[in-house]
């Protein structure tokens, strides 16, 4: 290859490349009298063209990488997508015998009207294994109130129903929500004239119990810890110190001497910690009323369990708060004799929750693209502390703060 060809293909390859790299490059390989040439050809491009073409690879990289991490995005979505599909829960995932039908029925939104899901083969009449699993409220990864009261309402007029199980995993929640459920579970034994009972899983503590108090025979497994009967009113975080320490003054406008209360930039008022244990009292004594109703104490003597104390299973039966202990299932059993019915089948029903895999990928990338650089260190440490000792919760609540 002469040497001007070789030139030109250096040139092709790469724009960018000066003469001189390119004349001394040529002259180790050509000899001294090779180096000479094409020097018009490389007098004839300005500097400024040459610079304008090597400013060129630092986009390109910036394209490149750009391009790099869009694909690795959409790479993590669609393996999201997969492992979602792969991992739903099969429609029969409970272990099954020859005496007894499991069936798993998932919903994702209230039923309209009758209840669709189909009775295992065999006997078509059921009873429902109602699942009642994490903190009682309006709705979160575990529990969904709308849900739960439709189903118990449908179930309240279908025919093939022969009662309800109530499986609990919880360790309470709302006054208002539990107490909603409750009253459901009420209609329903009144208007279908069936069964309710309650198997106690892991937990069964505050609110947990106070939906139990519903049925009419409860069931805990010997490692339950139950109880936990009173009510938290509200919390107070008092920052005002802190406050003033750090200069900082929070104003808010306001009618009637108590609408801040509870506010961390003010301490709580004699009068303001009065009204809030007057909530609690009010709460505390429908409490203890429903538990001494549902299990046939005396005001007092429900009152002197109802401490806040968290029970396990063997003091909770021994203070009559429950009627026996067995593994779910015995729990099974014990419900067919009940029934007078030698193999019923138990179809459980739990509310289907979301895809979280694309919720937690797009709130990591939001975490990484916002940070927390729109808020202050003083903000953020107030924020924290604040998600700490007050739970997402609405108040007044039967919970057990573990």
């Amino acid at each position: 290859m002469d040497f001007e060809n070789f030139s030109q293909n250096i040139s092709t390859n790469n724009e960018v490349s000066s003469l001189e790299s390119t004349s001394d490059d040529s002259a180790q390989n050509k000899g001294p009298d090779s180096a000479v040439p094409n020097q018009e050809e490389s007098q004839g491009q300005s500097p400024q063209g040459i610079a304008g073409k090597s400013s060129c690879k630092p986009k390109q990289k910036s394209q490149k990488m750009g391009l790099f991490v869009l694909l690795s995005l959409c790479g993590i979505l669609a393996l999201g997508s997969i492992i979602n599909f792969f991992n739903k829960p099969d429609s029969a995932s409970l272990p099954t015998d020859s005496m007894r039908n499991f069936s798993f029925v998932l919903s994702n939104s209230p039923a309209a009207g009758k209840l669709s899901f189909q009775t295992p083969s065999g006997n078509t009449e059921y009873v429902a294994v109602v699942h009642i699993e994490g903190t009682i409220q309006e709705a979160n990864e575990t529990y969904n109130q709308e849900w739960l009261i439709s189903t118990i309402e449908d179930l309240t007029y279908d025919d093939k129903n022969l009662g309800i199980l109530l499986y609990i995993d919880s360790p309470g929640g709302g006054v208002y929500e539990s107490d909603e459920v409750y009253l459901e579970l009420l209609d329903y034994k009144e208007t279908s004239e069936k069964p309710v009972w309650a198997y106690l899983g892991p937990m069964a503590a505050s609110g947990g119990y106070y939906i139990a108090c519903a049925a009419d025979y409860i069931i805990a497994n010997r490692n339950c810890l139950t109880g936990s009967i009173g009510v938290i009113a509200g919390q107070s975080v008092d920052f005002s110190q802190f406050l003033d320490k750090h200069g900082i003054k929070v104003t808010t406008f306001t009618a009637g001497s108590n609408k801040d209360m509870l506010g961390i930039s003010v301490p709580v008022t004699e009068e303001q910690a009065a009204i809030m244990q007057s909530i609690a009292d009010d709460s505390y004594n429908q409490f203890v009323g429903i538990v001494a109703e549902s299990r046939n104490l005396t005001f007092k003597k429900a009152a002197s369990l109802a401490d806040g104390r968290i029970y396990t299973a063997d003091q909770a039966l021994n203070n009559g708060l429950i009627d026996d202990i067995s593994r779910l299932e015995e729990a099974y059993s014990q419900y067919e004799e009940a029934l007078m019915i030698d193999e019923v089948d138990f179809i459980h029903l739990t509310p289907e929750q979301e895809f979280n895999y694309m919720n937690y990928l797009f709130t990591g990338i939001n975490t990484l693209v916002k940070g927390r650089d729109s808020i202050s260190g003083t903000e953020s440490l107030l924020l924290e502390a604040q998600e700490q000792v007050m739970p997402e919760l609405s108040y007044p609540a039967y919970y057990f703060q573990q």
